[in-house]
């Protein structure tokens, strides 16, 4: 069970605005190997990593508000997210364009959603670009398991059972990151502050399969940083920036310019960390929290601009910048110059089809037609794979909170009780079947490309089983 913490000592008082936010870090590649692999041969001693970028993508997920009842809520991490994301649009970060970014904030933050996106920078990133995902919210262990597997708890997980969905597996995230980082030869920053996120740690996890070229290539475009050790907390509270992360606000704070500790105009990874240690380790005391980064120590993460320097340095100047919101180019405009009026109508059909959740019926006025009539367009071909994603995405959102309100119920008794299994499946609002069904298409649309497309058919075997499982007797 996921918990927040308030600490209740006799110094209560000089923290009283602070909450302590479960985040455990993800802790990668700590073992000889891994800082050896860090040391030699990848970046040479005193010398500045070239970064020679072509293109920047990023996944930046913020989640506060949780669906679940039972589990806590944070305060601050959307809002650290959207901070996050407004700086990668800025100068010092390469003025990321925003169809280069998705930015998924509490409920747009689905595990579903959440996957789609990881795999857009598998289709996106190519050899020489910089891929970052960026993650805030909670974390947990699944802990009836004998190895305890770590999750990242997206917004639709259930407060338990993460492996019945909802829930983003640690092993699943360290797969994209290291695709990335070898198979695309992308250099990859993860940024990741969420509980129990150091089950990401060990051998098991970590590559041992990996061949050592492999493992050289892998170490070389991989940048971690993490908000604290694995045994420690993060802060937030109201006085960083008005309510921020103690974590996040130092962060960027460091990339815009303050980290810049040898006064050259870039920050490194090495100068990025002494900069987060220092200050946060001080913010926060007396209680502990120490940022790491792991990875090459000469990266160069950020350019500083003179100009900028004197804003972050105006607390109200800095945390008072609006933002104007992300979102990806409009697809709809390329759909409506496809010089076809009646694709364009197809594709608004099938935005309000998925909004109405009208997906498998009536048979001509569904998201399902809808699609196929889309798909079948070579002019938008270009297109189909955001279709298909959007489409799949939409249809597990469906079906999970269909097994979401199964989990809620009492397990003994709708383990021993099939009279309750059909009430609990009739009070739903997708049937049994309209779940079913979504599981099944989006098994269809997404197994080529999805990271683990098994998990989606292991719920879609849990959907059909739960009424026919007879009534079961304990001893």
């Amino acid at each position: 069970m996921i918990s927040k913490f308030h600490y209740q000592i006799s110094w209560i008082h000089l923290f009283k605005d602070w909450n302590i936010v479960c985040c455990l870090p993800i802790i990668l590649l700590l073992g000889a190997s891994g800082i050896c692999a860090q040391t030699k041969g990848v970046v040479q001693a005193n010398k500045q990593v070239e970064n020679k970028l072509t293109n920047t993508y990023a996944v930046i997920v913020g989640i506060s508000d949780y669906q679940n009842p039972l589990i806590p809520d944070l305060k601050f991490a959307d809002k650290d997210a959207i901070s996050f994301a407004q700086y990668l649009q800025s100068a010092p970060a390469g003025a990321i364009k925003q169809d280069h970014m998705r930015l998924l904030l509490n409920d747009q933050a689905t595990m579903a959603h959440f996957a789609v996106a990881l795999d857009w920078l598998w289709e996106v990133c190519k050899p020489g670009d910089q891929a970052i995902i960026y993650f805030s919210g909670h974390g947990d262990v699944e802990r009836r398991s004998l190895t305890q597997p770590g999750f990242l708890l997206c917004w639709d997980s259930p407060a338990n059972v993460y492996m019945s969905g909802g829930a983003f597996s640690l092993f699943m995230l360290q797969e994209i990151i290291s695709t990335l980082s070898v198979k695309n030869q992308t250099q990859t920053i993860a940024i990741i502050d969420a509980c129990r996120s150091g089950k990401l740690a060990g051998s098991a996890i970590n590559g041992s399969q990996l061949t050592n070229t492999n493992l050289a290539k892998q170490y070389a475009n991989e940048i971690k940083i993490l908000s604290c050790q694995p045994d420690e907390y993060s802060m937030e509270g109201e006085q960083w920036g008005g309510g921020r992360g103690a974590f996040s606000y130092h962060l960027i704070k460091g990339l815009y310019g303050l980290a810049d500790e040898n006064e050259d105009l870039e920050i490194n990874s090495y100068e990025i960390s002494r900069y987060l240690e220092d200050r946060v380790k001080k913010d926060v005391a007396p209680i502990r929290q120490i940022p790491m980064v792991i990875g090459p120590r000469d990266y160069i993460l950020s350019k500083v601009f003179i100009k900028d320097l004197d804003s972050i340095n105006s607390i109200k100047t800095y945390d008072q910048v609006l933002f104007s919101g992300i979102d990806p180019r409009s697809i709809d405009y390329l759909v409506e110059n496809s010089t076809d009026p009646l694709l364009y109508e197809s594709y608004q059909n099938f935005k309000k089809s998925l909004i109405e959740k009208r997906y498998l019926s009536p048979d001509a006025n569904c998201a399902e037609s809808y699609y196929s009539q889309l798909l079948a367009s070579e002019k938008l071909k270009s297109l189909h794979s955001t279709f298909t994603r959007n489409y799949a995405a939409a249809l597990q959102d469906e079906a999970q909170q269909f097994i979401n309100g199964i989990l809620q119920t009492d397990i003994k008794e709708l383990s021993q009780n099939r009279k309750v299994r059909i009430e609990k499946v009739k009070s739903s609002d997708c049937t049994l079947k309209e779940a079913s069904n979504s599981w099944e298409i989006s098994i269809i649309c997404m197994r080529h490309w999805f990271p683990d497309w098994s998990i989606l058919k292991l719920s879609n075997y849990y959907i059909k089983a739960i009424t026919k499982i007879p009534n079961l007797v304990c001893r």
